[in-house]
């Protein structure tokens, strides 16, 4: 009986969803034995021809990203989209706030571009865009576990969905205030984790004064974040398919912050869509009828 075949292709990204998958160690000899792996970054990805299972990391950036993908979709049975950048365009996507020029002429300077770089599209965009994904596994990077209960699924042929709760049902973090939805509480400022000498590591962030996109991004990353003391920053997207998730962090701290507080955040719409700006309605240049370079 034949191996079934697994791919794995990389768009723009960082690859460390690649990383993700071979911290997995000893637990994936199994799984390779079961398998024959006709394309990844590690072995020639020229054989992309026929495969039952693809899993496709990155956004597309550019023209070949656009190439690789269809290709990708074309030869696979099943196609995974792998990680933040992939499901929902990532922390990449925030170059969707600048034209095309702009990026260019901030990376490489004013002038004559190098040759053989492969032309950008014009804005970031999440694979689903251009491609039916069958299954989703978001987060940046996804947690081994996960990304490997989700390819296993896929090769046996089996669904497979992360839940839609938001991650505050996974948070372990006491939330006291935060729940009784009462009008006294009310924080004076938005604070920066670094910017404050103690933080309780028992109590909820937001009841801190902390920002936290928790109540804004699903679960299904185990909270890793916020167990090792850092507050969520919404790699996983949205807990619902219609949130903002922005949207939904300016609605939730505009009901506990004063007045014109929450104007006074650095970077407002890179904290609330740090990852998921090219999913959003979020208003961009190519979305007013330009082609990104004006």
């Amino acid at each position: 009986m034949s191996k079934p075949r697994l791919a794995h292709v990389v768009l723009g990204g960082c690859e460390g969803c690649y990383v993700s998958l071979l911290d997995a160690g000893e637990a994936l000899l199994p799984l390779l034995e079961a398998v024959d792996l006709v394309a990844s970054p590690l072995v020639a990805e020229d054989d992309l021809t026929d495969c039952d299972v693809c899993l496709v990391e990155g956004a597309v950036t550019t023209e070949r990203d656009i190439e690789k993908l269809l290709q990708a979709r074309k030869a696979s049975r099943t196609l995974v989209a792998v990680g933040s950048c992939a499901a929902l365009g990532g922390i990449g996507g925030l170059r969707n706030l600048s034209t095309r020029t702009e990026v260019l002429d901030t990376a490489l300077g004013v002038g004559e571009r190098p040759t053989g770089l492969p032309a950008l599209t014009a804005r970031v965009q999440p694979i689903s865009d251009f491609v039916t994904v069958d299954m989703s596994v978001p987060g940046c990077a996804p947690e081994t576990e996960t990304l490997l209960e989700a390819l296993t699924a896929a090769l046996e042929g089996r669904d497979w969905a992360l839940p839609r709760r938001n991650m505050c049902d996974e948070c372990g973090r006491t939330k006291i205030k935060l729940l009784e939805h009462s009008s006294e509480f009310v924080s004076d400022s938005v604070y920066a984790i670094m910017e404050l000498d103690e933080i309780d590591p028992e109590v909820c962030f937001l009841e801190q004064g902390v920002i936290c996109m928790g109540p804004m991004t699903r679960e299904g990353c185990g909270a890793r974040c916020t167990v090792a003391g850092v507050p969520c920053r919404g790699c996983q997207g949205p807990s619902r398919p219609e949130f903002e998730q922005g949207g939904k962090m300016v609605d939730a701290l505009a009901a506990v912050l004063p007045a014109g507080a929450i104007m006074f955040m650095d970077d407002l719409v890179g904290t609330g869509y740090r990852f998921s700006m090219p999913i959003s309605i979020f208003p961009t240049i190519y979305d007013h009828g330009g082609d990104g370079d004006e």
